[in-house]
């Protein structure tokens, strides 16, 4: 015989609520588990960026040691190497031909809840309107502190799927696949670069720095280009020197577990590197 009828399932439904809050209670603290219960649909974060710092350049007597003899080889012959030797003295290896900078911006959350960033999208153009080989695009994977299971660092197949207008991998089929490399982030000034994944806490904002590298295998070809433009320069001995124009673009995706997941952009914004009289190391 059922006893009870009527009052068994109300009970039963009260008791998984019971069990659910204390659950909840259990790994979430008062404030956390309040902010969870007021949060609705998560609004995509505000990303302002603040701009892009060279940090890493050879100096204008390195560039031009380095290209001085690839450039007036068709000239010169077998001279040119004597020639630009005597006047910018012997070329130095090609690493330190390399090109870092910092990107600066600025992440707000306007939910009840924080947000962890989990992976960043950039985009560079050097010379920006010339040829498409000057595109380099990556995404990074950050990682939870502790999280063993994570792969941190370059991951080809994230920063997709995303809604709307924002920028994803795949709106980048063009770039070059090695021509930028992420060095890690770090969301305090001096702070060690890392790919573990800042918090971006409730109704706050956050600065982030994202260091990256133009490498050398990608960035030589483009450059002598330009060079050849100076040769009539570095024959008189005179040094390289030139801007490099850039334009930066991206997203920033945070991961709100459960929640949701969700994304917004930055750029496209343009400016300028001038190489430094002396060389430039972070």
């Amino acid at each position: 015989m059922q006893l009870f009828p009527t009052v068994l399932p109300f009970g039963v439904l009260a008791l998984r609520r019971v069990i659910l809050i204390s659950a909840l209670a259990l790994t979430t603290s008062c404030a956390e588990l309040q902010a969870l219960l007021q949060a609705g649909a998560l609004t995509p974060p505000t990303v302002t960026f603040r701009g892009a710092q060279l940090v890493r350049s050879p100096s204008r007597r390195q560039m031009s040691a380095f290209y001085c003899p690839r450039v007036a080889q068709a000239q010169l012959g077998i001279a040119a190497s004597a020639l630009c030797g005597g006047l910018f003295g012997a070329p130095p290896p090609a690493q330190e031909m390399t090109l870092g900078f910092d990107m600066r911006f600025a992440v707000a959350n306007p939910n009840n809840v924080p947000l962890p960033l989990s992976e960043i999208l950039t985009a560079v153009s050097l010379f920006p309107g010339a040829a498409q080989q000057n595109l380099g695009a990556i995404c990074v994977r950050l990682c939870a502190p502790g999280d063993a299971a994570c792969q941190a660092g370059r991951d080809p197949n994230a920063c997709r799927n995303a809604r709307g207008d924002i920028r994803t991998l795949s709106d980048f089929p063009q770039a070059v696949a090695n021509l930028l490399v992420s060095e890690g982030l770090s969301a305090a000034a001096g702070a060690p670069l890392k790919f573990e994944a800042p918090k971006v806490l409730s109704a706050s904002s956050l600065d982030v720095v994202a260091r990256f590298s133009l490498t050398p295998e990608a960035l030589i070809p483009i450059v002598e280009q330009l060079a050849r433009q100076s040769v009539s320069e570095l024959r008189a001995g005179r040094e390289l020197n030139f801007n490099v124009p850039y334009r930066l673009e991206g997203t920033v995706f945070a991961d709100a577990g459960s929640l949701g997941r969700i994304a917004a952009g930055f750029g496209p914004s343009a400016g300028e590197w001038a190489i430094p009289v002396q060389r430039l190391l972070p």
